[in-house]
């Protein structure tokens, strides 16, 4: 009775994976298809555009765009300041809050956390405010009025998603403290100081965790679109998202039909980096998890 119950519970299991993984799989196929076929195929089609010939001349064309690569570049490159910057400022906020000993250290940790409830959508409008009266910058003077500051600047797009993510510092923290203080004393020892304690011990103790960060923190910065919508209208530094929406917006607003399947195949590159990222740290994914939840 109870192995048929469990193998009733699995096939549950097994089948609602299956729909689910179908539903969630169903729009990528639906793009990718579009993509690669002909307008007609896509306007006849009633669920999937299956495509009567395959055309990879959209995708070609896609990377010979000036426009789309340039977007390509700047998200690219904001992806890469973000996951060095949360790494660094993980590393060493973990090891102060697990290795120093200080008065109110554990308040202080747990004020960062609490600061995890506020939505982003909440600090928006004050994050647009700070960043257009910063003084001195952008035309302003230095009460921060008469110019806009450092919107519609680089330094909008470096600093205004946040340098500090408390989720990464709570899970290099928990794996730290599973970590034996002896490594450090040897260390110093050894004559080590603190930045090669923290860069030359703990970093490779703490590899997997990082994975996790850099897989965490590329996807949602790739994906940001909220802010660079609100803060950036200069195309030359656009991400890939808002400069999607641009070009969508811009020839719909001057009377052209979209060439949706070019839109599709531009969507299917945009979503292809974070999957290889992924794929490529999926062996480190779960295990950082894993030794988060572990404490010595």
């Amino acid at each position: 009775m109870v192995n048929e119950r469990s193998k009733l519970e699995s096939f549950a299991i097994y089948l609602l994976l299956i729909v689910g993984s179908a539903v969630m799989f169903y729009p990528f196929l639906f793009q990718v298809m579009a993509s690669i076929g002909s307008n007609k195929d896509y306007y006849d089609s009633i669920l999937l555009p299956i495509p009567t010939e395959i055309n990879l001349d959209r995708y070609v064309s896609l990377f010979q765009n000036n426009l789309i690569f340039r977007y390509f570049i700047n998200t690219a490159l904001r992806s890469i300041y973000y996951i060095a910057v949360t790494c660094f400022v993980s590393l060493i906020a973990s090891y102060v809050f697990t290795k120093l000993r200080f008065k109110g250290r554990d308040t202080v940790f747990v004020i960062f956390l609490t600061s995890m409830m506020i939505p982003g959508q909440v600090t928006l409008i004050p994050t647009y405010l700070l960043f257009a009266r910063f003084p001195m910058l952008g035309g302003n003077d230095w009460l921060g009025q008469g110019g806009h500051g450092m919107i519609d600047t680089w330094g909008a797009l470096l600093l205004g998603s946040g340098i500090v993510n408390i989720a990464a510092i709570f899970l290099v923290k928990q794996t730290m403290e599973s970590i034996p203080f002896e490594y450090e004393e040897a260390a110093r020892i050894d004559g080590a100081g603190v930045f090669w304690t923290i860069f030359g011990i703990y970093l490779p103790m703490v590899r997997a965790v990082l994975a996790v960060i850099v897989i965490t923190t590329f996807i949602t910065i790739w994906n940001d679109y909220l802010w660079p919508l609100v803060a950036i209208n200069n195309p030359n530094i656009q991400v890939i998202n808002t400069g999607v929406t641009s070009l969508l917006t811009t020839m719909m607003q001057s009377g052209q039909v979209p060439e949706y399947p070019d839109f599709f195949a531009l969507t299917a590159i945009v979503v292809l980096p974070p999957i290889l990222v992924y794929l490529l740290l999926q062996r480190n994914f779960i295990q950082g998890y894993a030794m988060a939840g572990i404490k010595g």
